[in-house]
């Protein structure tokens, strides 16, 4: 009995050794993009890097951590006419996540670039129903 609490209670310390390294690498890295970026952006810009950085750092655990928990195999996957487009696209990112979070910077900076484009194309998104043609 005294072994299996030692043995638990290593483990809780170690955990909590990493959990703190880990946050002080993270602040670290924050500050080190933010004095990096801060004389081409200024102290607003810097800390929006920042943000994205963290952002993404997020997305990527995030999609690791549900690739991990939902490994493929575990749940039957539906035929391919009967997903939506954006389930098709959340399956084409979780095999190629690289690939989707360029995509997304892309998009991003696209929908900064043009937010003309951009309302367009949420109007599409969000407008259930077909417009009406004016032919006729």
């Amino acid at each position: 009995m005294r072994a299996i609490l030692r043995k638990i209670i290593i483990a809780v310390i170690g955990a909590a050794m990493l959990a703190a390294s880990a946050a002080v690498m993270v602040v670290a890295g924050a500050m080190a993009v933010y004095g990096l970026m801060r004389p081409y952006l200024g102290p607003a810009g810097s800390g929006a890097v920042i943000v994205l950085v963290a952002g993404l750092l997020m997305l990527i655990v995030g999609l690791g951590l549900e690739r991990w928990i939902l490994k493929p195999g575990r749940h039957p996957a539906k035929p391919e006419d009967e997903q939506d487009m954006l389930q098709r696209l959340m399956g084409m990112a979780q095999d190629k996540p690289v690939i989707a979070l360029g995509a997304l910077i892309g998009a991003i900076f696209l929908a900064i670039r043009n937010p003309g484009l951009t309302a367009v194309v949420v109007k599409a998104f969000l407008d259930p129903k077909p417009r009406p043609s004016k032919k006729g």
